[in-house]
């Protein structure tokens, strides 16, 4: 199973600057610009992908001599209507339901009279008050960790994973309480400097307690489970001080957006883990262009075809 890391590491190396520039082309293609700046392990990590491919231009410094911070930068061109990948992670170590999920749609629909553009996006929320509640605490304040964070995610990730497995109905109430009386009693006993330094003893010990009762038919199926979890809650950690800053240029009139601020022809969004730990964050905006040329004329040649239809029926009657 993956190692879990201790937040001490996050806390230390996790600053990253992300910037997505995207820009739409009245004829509905658009380019995007992904821009990266911070430390090298947490721009390698998988909290926030980096943008992969051949059809990615991509400059970095990532390979370049040691050095306090470096850079990456990527851009691409999307066809109209083409889809933006959810994520930019296209390995097999994780799952995707681990992994922070960034939907974005951009769509023209040309009507000849006029066009509109639309742009919507989403920053999947991490849920972390259902599931960690004391990890909220830690997001809004990295200085001052609070009491039993741990425990608690650890309390999770092991009980989650009992939810989670096919277990049969005679036996789940079993390993239930012996996780509970665990928890309750050994865990709880255990200081946090303590389970700090000793996390994977004590993450072993409550795999072992829910694995060993039950069937060894669903112990790759449990692993599994856990690690899913196990690989969100790290990813979840690792985005502590990521800051992202959107800037979208749409064609035509402005007609909506949620955006924080405009400037020019520009829109911007500014925002980070606090903003999306919980529920989605969403942003969003449309445009149009109208044509009055070929809506005049467009109303001119439906008189037209009225005052014939109409000459044509009285001439039958």
């Amino acid at each position: 199973m993956k190692k879990f890391i201790p937040i001490i590491l996050i806390l230390v190396f996790s600053c990253v600057e992300h910037k997505l520039f995207f820009q739409v082309a009245p004829d509905g293609n658009y380019q995007i610009e992904y821009k990266a700046h911070g430390d090298k392990d947490d721009l390698i990590n998988f909290d926030f992908s980096l943008p992969a491919g051949q059809k990615w231009i991509i400059n970095s410094t990532l390979d370049e001599a040691e050095a306090e911070s470096y850079d990456f930068t990527a851009r691409r061109n999307f066809k109209r209507n083409e889809t933006f990948p959810n994520t930019f992670y296209n390995r097999d170590s994780l799952y995707f339901e681990s992994l922070l999920k960034h939907p974005i749609k951009i769509k023209h629909s040309n009507w000849f009279f006029w066009e509109t553009y639309s742009f919507y996006g989403e920053y999947i929320g991490r849920k972390v008050k259902s599931k960690y509640p004391l990890i909220i605490e830690l997001i809004k304040n990295t200085e001052n960790q609070p009491d039993g964070w741990m425990k608690e995610a650890l309390e999770y990730l092991l009980t989650e994973t009992l939810h989670q497995s096919d277990i049969e109905w005679n036996t789940l109430p079993i390993i239930t309480a012996e996780l509970a009386n665990w928890i309750n009693t050994d865990l709880q006993a255990i200081n946090d400097s303590t389970l700090f330094e000793e996390m994977d003893y004590y993450k072993n010990m409550g795999l072992d307690i829910i694995m060993h009762p039950a069937s060894p038919n669903i112990y790759n199926e449990m692993d599994s489970i856990f690690k899913t979890l196990e690989d969100e809650l790290q990813i979840t950690l690792d985005l502590i001080d990521d800051n992202f800053a959107f800037q979208l240029i749409l064609p035509g009139i402005l007609e909506y957006t949620n955006a924080d601020s405009l400037a020019g022809d520009t829109l911007f969004w500014s925002f980070q883990l606090e903003d999306y730990m919980n529920e989605d964050y969403i942003f969003n905006a449309s445009s149009g262009i109208s044509y009055p040329g070929r809506q005049k004329w467009g109303i001119i040649i439906m008189l037209v075809m009225v005052i014939l239809f109409i000459g044509i029926k009285l001439r039958k009657s």
